[in-house]
């Protein structure tokens, strides 16, 4: 899944960018940057990509994505229909990890904030009473403009996250340097064809032909590019969109089942179980009991 850099706009006498973001839906490419990325999601529902994690996301989201991790917010279809009155609307910062300089990065008060970006290089969401303060933090932020009351309003953010335990890692370990070790744009084709058919019949020979290989040839690459097999990686986004489904709770588990590309039923619930180890009924229940 080779991930597109997205070269972003920034003021050159800023330290770092604070902006709302507020679009019919958000990008919609695989993509990553050298800054570092902090979204609060205010208004809008998906699926959220960070590495190797797939998650559903909601209102109230809050991730800090770290330098050059790929990374994609993808909207359920219902925000790209062209007669759609919805809006994405985020809080989001942007920032390298130098934004301060390198030699302040360096200094002891900043050991907290040093290990944090170490950290965000898997991903991390932000829950519990964190979030709540971290939040309104971030509200004020976006309200200044200029002055030196920026930077500190980060650094506090900064250091709430980096000595909170409410984190959760998204991404595994070694995904970063596993992906960057590789150079290719073509699987990049295969990442957004799977997120535009995973509701449909896919066959390894369609996937290899987008990246102009054989099938033999493309499993070897995909598996040593992404650490898990094709078939892997599309039972992961069609479960995902899955777990968004029961959550909405407006569909039965056989319609859910087959709007997500399984050809029955069975197949679903073996598949459900196996990656959530607990039944699609059991699932919906613990939200809706």
């Amino acid at each position: 899944m080779q991930a597109i850099l997205r070269k972003l706009d920034s003021a050159t006498d800023n330290a770092y960018i604070s902006r709302i973001d507020k679009q019919p839906y958000f990008y919609t490419k695989w993509h990553f940057h050298p800054e570092l990325e902090l979204s609060h999601i205010i208004e809008s529902t998906g699926l959220r990509f960070v590495g190797d994690s797939i998650e559903p996301f909601t209102e109230g989201d809050l991730v800090l994505v770290g330098a050059n991790l790929p990374h994609v917010w993808k909207n359920d279809a219902v925000y790209l229909e062209p007669d759609s009155n919805l809006c994405t609307y985020a809080q989001v910062i942007q920032f390298l990890p130098e934004c301060f300089g390198s030699d302040f990065l360096k200094l002891k008060e900043m050991e907290n904030i040093r290990a944090l970006f170490e950290k965000a290089k898997r991903g991390l969401r932000i829950e519990g009473e964190t979030k709540n303060k971290a939040i309104q933090i971030l509200s004020k932020l976006m309200e200044v403009e200029k002055g030196v009351e920026r930077i500190t309003l980060l650094l506090s953010l900064l250091d709430l996250i980096a000595q909170s335990r409410e984190v959760v890692y998204l991404s595994s370990e070694n995904f970063l340097d596993s992906y960057h070790r590789f150079e290719s744009t073509k699987i990049n084709e295969v990442y957004e064809y799977t997120l535009s058919h995973y509701n449909q019949k896919i066959l390894m020979e369609d996937v290899a032909d987008i990246a102009n290989m054989s099938v033999s040839n493309f499993c070897k690459f995909f598996k040593n590019r992404t650490r898990k097999t094709y078939v892997q990686f599309l039972t992961e986004v069609r479960i995902s969109f899955a777990c968004h489904l029961l959550i909405e709770n407006k569909k039965s588990i056989q319609q859910i089942a087959l709007d997500c590309g399984f050809q029955n039923i069975s197949n679903f619930n073996r598949s459900f179980r196996l990656l959530k180890k607990q039944s699609p009924l059991t699932y919906r229940k613990t939200f809706f009991g």
